[in-house]
């Protein structure tokens, strides 16, 4: 059973997460807050918390706040941002801060459980619409591009390929396809691609193949 932690200070956009989450059999709704210092309260009160669905604004202590506290407890819940797309701005912030995924606020009742059960089980999850906005804004926002901080990497030329794709939002079977390979070995060079990186997920690799002008 997947416990689930629902931080939204709108009735009701936490109320219907909540009713949606409850209706599979495989999540139990641990806790409702309306803020982030409720939040931390509910985590530190109960360890078992596995998973937290957190909006970034948020009176007393807002998403972004909560989820760098949870750096400080030894059983911090994975925490699924949900964001709109005026919030794109902090959600590079919330990668820094250790959040594993994004989820549009407008997202269907099945992205949502799917992402739940995504993240439990140690995967990240990202809506494209969210990722592609801070994919534009790592782009508006890099002042220059460094090529020569892969060096080091050991990257193959197919993980530099692979990279760069990355960089530009592609998916696995939209990788297979331009570069004509089968998905399990995209799969495995993602993989390995993310490893050399020192990349958590597909967004830190998609900046960091911006950033190093591969995309």
């Amino acid at each position: 059973m997947i416990r689930v932690a629902v931080v939204d200070d709108q009735d009701m956009v936490r109320e219907g997460f909540s009713l949606i989450l409850s209706a599979d059999p495989g999540i139990e709704v641990a806790c409702q807050a309306a803020d982030g210092r409720a939040f931390l309260s509910a985590v530190e009160a109960d360890p078992r918390i596995d998973v937290a669905l957190v909006d970034i604004r948020m009176p007393v202590v807002d998403g972004l706040q909560a989820t760098r506290a949870l750096a400080r407890l030894p059983h911090a819940p994975a925490v699924i941002i949900v964001t709109t797309f005026d919030d794109d701005a902090y959600v590079l912030d919330a990668i820094a801060a250790g959040a594993q995924g994004f989820l549009l606020k407008r997202c269907s009742a099945r992205e949502l459980v799917a992402a739940v059960h995504t993240v439990a089980s140690g995967s990240s999850i990202l809506s494209p619409q969210v990722t592609g906005a801070v994919l534009q804004r790592v782009k508006q926002t890099s002042a220059i591009t460094r090529p020569a901080m892969l060096d080091g990497l050991d990257l193959t030329g197919r993980e530099r390929d692979v990279l760069g794709l990355i960089g530009l939002g592609l998916n696995n079977t939209e990788i297979s396809a331009r570069l004509h390979l089968t998905v399990s070995t995209v799969k495995t060079h993602v993989g390995n691609v993310l490893a050399k990186t020192g990349s958590r997920d597909r967004v830190q690799a998609a900046i960091v193949a911006i950033q190093a002008g591969l995309s």
